[in-house]
């Protein structure tokens, strides 16, 4: 098994430990703004982030970061699973990465930055945006 597939399948295992926490209530946070979602963007909150040094990537296990956002978050994840794909950390540029569902946690993600881009943080929030509105291979 590759190094690529032993970090991919860590983080699944991982994200499917975090499954049951999912009830834990997260505070309230301001709510999305109109020009963010005018743009098909979603609020999204990092579970956990893991970086690798070879292969050079860090993957983070996520979901929405408001609890309104769970069924388009849920959709665009079963559309769009494997997709390439835009997010925005904080007031940073928009950067480049790839998406894969969760199958095995509802609502969940894992994103896969390249090297090279600002890392994300445990409980950071970040936009989420696919580059067509439904595009991407369906797994």
């Amino acid at each position: 098994m590759n190094e690529i597939a032993r970090l991919s399948l860590r983080a699944v295992a991982i994200a499917c430990l975090l499954c049951p926490l999912a009830w834990i209530a997260v505070p309230a946070r301001a709510t999305q703004t109109a020009a963010d979602a005018a743009t098909g963007s979603v609020a999204c909150r990092v579970l956990e982030v893991h970086t690798s040094e070879q292969p050079a990537v860090t993957v983070a296990v996520f979901h929405q970061r408001d609890k309104q956002d769970q069924p388009r978050l849920s959709t665009l994840l079963q559309k769009n699973s494997g997709a390439s794909a835009m997010v925005r950390i904080g007031d940073g540029s928009w950067q480049h990465a790839t998406v894969v569902r969760l199958k095995s946690c509802f609502g969940r993600g894992l994103l896969i930055l390249p090297p090279g881009e600002p890392a994300l943080k445990d409980g950071e929030t970040f936009l989420l945006k696919f580059a067509s509105g439904s595009g991407g291979a369906s797994r």
